[in-house]
């Protein structure tokens, strides 16, 4: 248990079947320094790849007109590298309102989003604002900072 609620979810292994509004409140209810403990591992890598996974779905199409970038995001504290400072790299297509998971992207994005999986998921889920992650120095974005600026507004955050 944590000192706002218990992070046994976290465990879990399946998210799939969590719905945003759901995982939003769990997230809420899980003190940012349990997140931070049990975003590690198994649980970081299932957290991420379902995260990523669930982005198409969360593209607004209507707003995303005209937005043509492919979005870098470097997620930090990945396996590896010097005292666990390894990075896992995940690469959106956004184009003609569609987001596409892409596999590799051989050359720059446009836009480089880098930050931890304790802060990702507290944006997704709409837990904290990414201004104000910036503000922290928990989130760093890199390239077209003008089109960048859209992605807040391109993506559902937390419960619609």
């Amino acid at each position: 248990m944590t000192e706002r609620g218990g992070a046994h979810w976290l465990e879990s292994g399946d998210w799939s079947g969590l719905e945003l509004g759901e995982l939003a409140r769990l997230v809420d209810r899980t003190s940012e320094r349990e997140l931070r403990h049990r975003l590690i591992g198994g649980v970081r890598e299932i957290a991420l790849r379902e995260i990523f996974r669930r982005m198409p779905e969360y593209l607004r199409p209507a707003r995303a007109g005209g937005f043509d970038a492919v979005v870098t995001w470097q997620i930090t504290g990945a396996a590896g590298g010097v005292h666990g400072e390894g990075v896992d790299e995940y690469y959106l297509q956004i184009t003609d309102g569609r987001c596409e998971l892409l596999p590799t992207h051989p050359g720059p994005a446009q836009i480089s989003v880098r930050t931890d999986p304790a802060t990702l998921l507290k944006i997704v889920t709409g837990n904290e604002d990414p201004i104000t992650a910036v503000l922290k120095q928990r989130l760093s974005v890199r390239g077209d900072l003008a089109l960048a600026a859209r992605l807040t507004k391109i993506f559902a955050a937390g419960p619609h």
